[in-house]
């Protein structure tokens, strides 16, 4: 098929464009460059031997986005803000990106046709749960504009399910990690609010010890749990939610492991893989924070057949070759 990727200059959507180039599909970005980097999509065409046109534009330009539509057959969208604390001071951002700018993309797609999307979800739809693992069937409790965000995408996709017969399928990732193999794409460590980034910041940073927030969780080892995914089995997913879409359904998918590890376990692989400790401070629990977030990822293992089976090793190694190969992200 021809692919339009939105937000395909990011972490998460240019590793997909890889995975999807590589099924043979043809691809087209747009990205406004806010949090993507035009150098992620260069390397993307140097390892894919093939060129991926680029629009660079916000999705919130009609006409941008009625170019890049152009011959497509379906829509990935991935171009959100997406940092839960930033969504906290400025929520009136998310809600212009993630859905005042998703109604223009939206518009665009009725006019020009495009009537199947892979929508980028998130787990921030559930907020705080007491029953772990957590299903697709579970209460939304967002916490955030963010996760409300997500909230209302995905009930404007129902919508345009219902009124003009899209096939969707949204997914809600737990906690991507990890980098392309190659060492070429991969999440900059500075600046990044995920775990295992900022461990891998503070071995390349002396001024940058993570603080690890709260050590008296009800654990085996006292620190929080969560469901990481590697970042080359989340793009796999988007490949298989493809095939899954169906004629006038939106389907709703967890997309994790169902393995939680603890953010002690996390360090303890990044001293296997780095042979270094990685230097951290103890500090308190964090407003919001729960002792365990993990996926029940049944529903799209039973639909698609997928399963993530990457280890956490995994994970920290291909992490640690892109921090150690690009210490200064994209920008050298």
């Amino acid at each position: 098929m021809k692919l339009l990727v939105t937000g395909g200059a990011g972490y998460i959507g240019s590793t997909v464009v890889l995975d999807l180039l590589a099924a043979g599909h043809r691809v087209v970005v747009i990205d406004d460059l806010s949090t993507g980097y035009r150098e992620a999509v260069r390397r993307v065409e140097q390892l894919a031997g093939q060129d991926v046109p680029f629009v660079h534009a916000d999705i919130a330009d009609a006409a941008a986005v009625r170019r890049a539509l152009n011959g497509v057959d379906a829509v990935l969208h991935f171009a959100a803000f997406k940092v839960v604390g930033e969504s906290m001071a400025h929520p009136e951002r998310y809600l212009a990106n993630n859905v005042g700018a998703l109604g223009t993309l939206f518009g665009e797609m009725a006019r020009a046709g495009v009537r199947r999307l892979v929508y980028s979800s998130s787990a921030a739809v559930y907020g705080t749960q007491r029953e772990m693992p957590i299903a697709e069937t579970a209460p939304l409790l967002p916490e955030s504009p963010y996760g409300l965000s997500k909230v209302h995408g995905e009930q404007w996709i129902d919508w345009m399910v219902r009124c003009h017969g899209w096939s969707a399928v949204s997914l809600r990732y737990f906690n991507p990690v990890g980098a392309h193999a190659s060492g070429r794409i991969g999440q900059p460590v500075e600046g990044a609010q995920a775990l295992l980034p900022r461990a891998l910041l503070a071995l390349v940073r002396d001024d940058a010890p993570l603080t690890v927030f709260g050590t008296d969780w009800s654990t085996a080892d006292g620190t929080a749990l969560r469901d990481y995914i590697h970042i080359a089995d989340l793009a796999a997913a988007h490949r298989h939610a493809l095939d899954a879409l169906a004629p006038g359904q939106h389907a709703i998918f967890n997309v994790g492991t169902g393995r939680p590890h603890s953010v002690a376990e996390v360090l303890a692989a990044c001293r296997r893989v780095t042979g270094r400790e990685v230097p951290h401070v103890l500090g308190p629990r964090r407003p919001g924070d729960m002792a365990c977030a993990t996926a029940d990822p049944s529903r799209f293992r039973a639909a698609t057949g997928f399963t993530a089976d990457r280890t956490l090793d995994d994970m920290v190694a291909t992490a640690w070759r892109w921090t150690e190969e690009n210490p200064g992200g994209y920008g050298g």
